[in-house]
């Protein structure tokens, strides 16, 4: 069967009508708009086919702490992990465990198609569908990558730290932001320390409206690129050319072994 690009909109939104129906009381938060089917027919199809897809979930723990959540995870991964348009899951706890969100989780796809065929699958549904009734919160994030960007590193390897800005433009402010980043990048992106850095925009356009992650290969190396005379005087001009523009709150991640898929 053929699916519609569209189809990603209608299946977050069965998701969504299935979370309500649960007893209990959870938060859940979807960054679906009705007028993401607007996006998908105005986008050129073999564009949306090739642009890499992220999934975002930003989980509090349950009642029960992690301890119930990591339960409720085992008996799911597998079937999560199985099918082969998932391109890797990842799993991060927050440095700060007191801090919210507690976990991040992140599904990647190579395209829209590869998303919303995953997203389809009705076990797939189940699981995502039960999910709220092991979190007090869950918000999911749609993200397409900004491959033409100029504001971007990889390098290969299995980084164990991630710190995710999740940034939010105000009037105006995305062509201020674009241009401020494409500035620094020269300065950002060069150190050793840092080994991968990825941007992303909100594929409905709603809050937030980019993503930004770094990588690095521990602490250690995330510590001493923020101790960089050039980062931090990088950090300090930003505060000037930020207001006004946009918004921006940073999260500190450590990658967890208890859900992957590579």
């Amino acid at each position: 069967m053929t699916l519609k690009l569209g189809n990603i909109f209608f299946i977050t939104i069965m998701l969504l009508a299935m979370l309500m129906g649960c007893d209990r009381a959870q938060e859940m938060i979807s960054d679906t708009t009705p007028e993401a089917t607007a996006i998908d027919d105005t986008m050129p199809e073999m564009a949306m086919e090739t642009i890499p897809v992220k999934f975002v979930l930003l989980i509090d723990y349950p009642e029960g702490g992690k301890d119930a959540y990591l339960a409720q995870v085992a008996s799911i991964a597998e079937t999560l992990q199985s099918p082969e348009e998932v391109v890797r899951i990842r799993s991060y706890d927050n440095q700060d465990p007191e801090m919210s969100p507690h976990r991040l989780v992140e599904y990647d796809f190579k395209s829209f198609l590869d998303a919303a065929t995953y997203l389809n699958r009705p076990e797939i549904a189940a699981a995502l569908a039960d999910l709220p009734n092991h979190s007090t919160k869950v918000a999911t994030y749609t993200f397409i990558q900004d491959v033409d960007y100029t504001y971007a590193k990889e390098e290969e390897g299995d980084w164990q730290i991630k710190y995710v800005y999740l940034i939010d433009y105000l009037l105006g402010g995305k062509q201020a932001y674009l241009e401020y980043a494409e500035d620094v990048s020269t300065v950002l992106i060069p150190p050793a320390q840092l080994k991968a850095i990825a941007s992303y925009d909100n594929y409905y356009g709603g809050s937030p409206h980019r993503l930004v992650e770094f990588e690095f290969a521990s602490q250690e190396d995330a510590a001493a690129y923020e101790a960089l005379e050039e980062v931090i005087q990088t950090a300090e001009a930003q505060l000037e050319i930020q207001a006004g523009n946009w918004s921006q709150v940073l999260h500190k991640f450590e990658l967890r072994s208890d859900y992957i898929k590579e």
